[in-house]
């Protein structure tokens, strides 16, 4: 392991251009992570309730962010409410588009890797994880 930096380095530089990547596609479509994360879920769903919305993304953003946001993408005509959350045409458009970018991002960060290269990349974080709790 000569000439190698520690782990943590690698880790955070990672992070670093996943989420760059991930931000600048993002900003294409004028939007920002939480708004992203905000039309992924209604997209799994279907439709969603406003409460069971924050009570997913409460861990990435603060229950006020996650309402303002919510209501400005309404106000922005990417989201409907009626009992639940839904996406407009325009917000299917800007999230199928948007999700393209990133699956092409995605196979982007994982050319040259082997499944089994990924999977022992995987385990072994996991096993740092474990052992650090």
């Amino acid at each position: 392991m000569k000439n190698k930096l520690p782990i943590g380095y690698y880790l955070k530089k990672a992070d670093n251009v996943l989420t760059e990547g991930i931000n600048d596609i993002h900003k294409e479509f004028d939007i920002n992570r939480t708004q992203w994360q905000i039309l992924n879920s209604i997209n799994e769903s279907n439709n969603i309730s406003r409460n069971h919305i924050i009570s997913i993304l409460i861990e990435f953003a603060e229950k006020e962010v996650i309402i303002n946001t919510i209501g400005k993408m309404i106000n922005g005509e990417l989201i409907k409410e009626d009992t639940e959350l839904k996406l407009t045409e325009k917000g299917k458009d800007i999230f199928n588009k948007c999700f393209q970018k990133q699956k092409e991002f995605r196979h982007k960060s994982m050319k040259n890797i082997s499944e089994q290269e990924y999977i022992q990349t995987i385990t072994t974080l996991e096993k740092i994880i474990d052992n650090l709790r």
